[in-house]
């Protein structure tokens, strides 16, 4: 098999004129119409233009295809063996609308030799899908049909495909959109290899691929298929298909950096694309420098010595947030374009020299001392988000539902969190607080002369020297940001951990200068639609509510900080969750009833919401738990706005 170095090609999609916060699939939101003709014709022929065009770059870069959602938007039903799609449909007559667009953008491909792969979620949906197969359940043969005509419809209009993307393991919630929805019915390793048994036979009569990720989010016995070896020998075991792949990322959790690589890469069964990303959700968006010389040089050298069948790089999917400043006009800004040269070529060479690549790239597309002072900041950007955006590598690393706890929990996206669960964790988990402090105010200085330095030079260097100069600036924005939360978040944690009260005093004395910083943040970058501020209000308001009450925060640390001791002691996650979660309310009810800020009948209130039953559980958390959240910071708030519901772990 020829090595696939694939690209995903969303960038192209995006209309900057319009909202847009989801990347985890294409745009569909901006195209789909709710009346006739059901696809906002003109908009989608642009895009594909657009997407015509960035071809040409990713094939000069080193690809050889391409991979774009989704299989729900390509499906009319139309061939003979049951009414599932009725004459006259918007979900028909929408799929004849996509087919006839991304047929111009397969054939542009084919011409350039490069392969094109299809994603879909399984199991999705729309209205007339489910009255057809009636019960969604992954064990409903009527499903199982509709999933083989779906394929086989695929396969039989675009000879081009080369495969499909199936993902199990996160759907639903925030990816839910316009009529097309999706479910995550395949939670155990039985349910995965029926939905094989059913999809494969499909792929090798058209003589296609079928690529299972392996990505998952803690839901069910699947939840820790991304780093388990265990489940994915279990999952895996037996497959010797040519038609088979399976796709998994580069590090045991999403995205992030300082984690080792995924010891399921590598493992007996069919052979793997590694999934790296270029245009990196968790740091900014693309929208600072974020460089990938070294972490993308040891996931594909290593990547490359267990015989990997390729690599997938993501230009411009996954997460929640950012500015247009994520994709200038052509899909990518310049930042995510040299990365994205620099992985394709690490992927074709990977003994490759990565510093030195990034200098001669620099070099040659902006000349000079701007071109030196761009490939610097790149270069020293990595260890400048380590230290100024993580903390270091955290030390005994857990899992949690199925999840491994990633290296970056203070912030989620765009928007940093006042958790004190998550801050209880990191407080624990990071070697030494006083030194990520320090790596921190380094972090922060040293960003400040690489943004002084590009806007020196971006005087009379064009509309990309100007945006190379703002971006500085607002990566060394950032990390001040950061510098300025866990100043105080850290100290104060590390106090409660200890039990140390006046620790935690001193520490809460410095929130009002912290609030200072996020002011003055806001103040320069509000209004901005390419470089938008930092989402700030959870952790503002907790700050706001250290300094009115600060015994009544100490309570509520106190509890997390228990509940972490105990879960990085060995105890059961869902015990810990359970007795620390009960626990904590208890204690932040009571205390807040002591201060006459709330109603005592609050401490009643929160217990049953954790002792009931679980399917009385599912609703109440459903109904009452961003209510709790508000107030009492239990979770990250983005959680309530992005992928599945919360109620899929209930």
């Amino acid at each position: 098999m020829q090595q696939l170095i694939l690209a995903d090609i969303a960038g192209p999609f995006y209309d900057l004129d319009l909202p847009f916060r989801n990347w985890s699939s294409l745009p569909f939101t901006q195209l789909d119409l709710a009346h006739p003709p059901y696809v906002d014709a003109a908009r989608l022929d642009a895009a594909v233009m657009r997407a015509i065009a960035h071809l040409a770059r990713l094939q000069a870069q080193g690809y050889t295809g391409i991979v774009l959602d989704n299989l729900a938007h390509l499906t009319g039903f139309e061939a003979a063996g049951g009414a599932i799609y009725p004459p006259g449909c918007p979900e028909r007559l929408r799929a004849a609308c996509y087919r006839a667009a991304f047929g111009r953008l397969f054939a542009a491909a084919e011409a350039r030799g490069m392969a094109v792969f299809i994603t879909t979620d399984m199991q999705w949906s729309t209205a007339p899908l489910r009255r057809y197969v009636g019960q969604l359940a992954a064990d409903n043969p009527r499903l199982a049909e509709a999933n083989r005509r779906a394929l086989a419809e695929l396969f039989a209009a675009f000879p081009q495909v080369r495969g499909i993307v199936v993902r199990v393991g996160e759907a639903g919630g925030a990816h839910n959109a316009g009529g097309y929805d999706g479910h995550m019915l395949y939670r155990s390793v039985a349910a995965l290899r029926a939905l094989i048994d059913t999809l494969l036979p499909v792929c090798a009569q058209y003589g296609r691929l079928l690529v299972v990720r392996t990505w998952s989010i803690g839901v069910g016995e699947l939840g820790d298929l991304l780093w388990s070896p265990a489940r994915y020998h279990a999952v895996f075991g037996g497959y010797s298909s040519p038609h088979l792949l399976a796709s998994v990322k580069h590090g045991p959790a999403d995205f992030f950096r300082l984690l080792p690589p995924n010891p399921t890469i590598g493992l007996a069964g069919p052979r793997q694309i590694i999934e790296l990303q270029n245009r990196r959700e968790y740091e900014l968006f693309g929208m600072a420098p974020s460089g990938v010389a070294a972490l993308h040089g040891a996931a594909i050298r290593h990547a490359a010595a267990t015989g990997a069948a390729g690599v997938w790089a993501w230009n411009a999917t996954g997460g929640w947030g950012g500015g247009t400043a994520t994709l200038g006009p052509d899909g990518w800004n310049v930042w995510t374009e040299l990365s994205s040269a620099l992985t394709a070529a690490l992927a074709q060479s990977p003994a490759l020299d990565p510093a030195a690549f990034v200098r001669d790239w620099c070099a040659a597309r902006l000349g000079g001392a701007l071109g030196a002072a761009a490939a610097a900041l790149y270069l020293d950007s990595e260890q400048l988000w380590e230290r100024g955006w993580y903390m270091g590598p955290l030390v005994g690393a857990a899992a949690l539902r199925g999840i491994r706890i990633p290296p970056l929990l203070w912030v989620w996206w765009m928007r940093p969190t006042a958790a004190p669960l998550c801050w209880a964790y990191l407080a624990a988990a990071v070697a030494s607080p006083e030194r990520a402090l320090r790596d921190s105010r380094v972090a922060v200085a040293q960003a400040a002369r690489h943004a002084a330095a590009l806007a020196r030079l971006a005087a009379d260097g064009g509309p990309e020297a100007a945006f190379m100069a703002e971006s500085a600036r607002y990566f060394w924005d950032a990390l001040a940001v950061a510098y300025a939360i866990r100043a105080v978040m850290l100290p104060a944690f590390a106090a409660a951990a200890r039990g140390e009260v006046a620790g935690w005093r001193r520490a809460a004395r410095g929130a009002a200068a912290a609030r200072a910083g996020l002011r003055q943040h806001r103040e320069t970058w509000d209004g901005r639609r390419d470089f938008p501020a930092l989402e700030l209000d959870e952790i503002d308001a907790f700050l706001a509510s250290l300094e009115r009450m600060p015994e009544v925060r100490w309570l509520q640390a106190r509890a997390a900080c228990e509940m972490v001791a105990h879960l990085r002691a060995g105890g059961r996650a869902r015990t810990a969750l359970y007795a620390g979660g009960t626990a904590g309310a208890v204690m932040v009810a009571l205390a807040l009833a002591r201060l006459r800020r709330t109603p005592v009948g609050v401490a009643g209130a929160l217990t049953p919401l954790l002792l009931a039953a679980p399917p009385v559980r599912r609703q109440a958390l459903r109904a009452g738990l961003p209510w709790l959240n508000r107030r009492l910071f239990l979770l990250p708030s983005i959680f309530f706005e992005t992928g599945p519901s919360l109620t899929e772990w209930a």
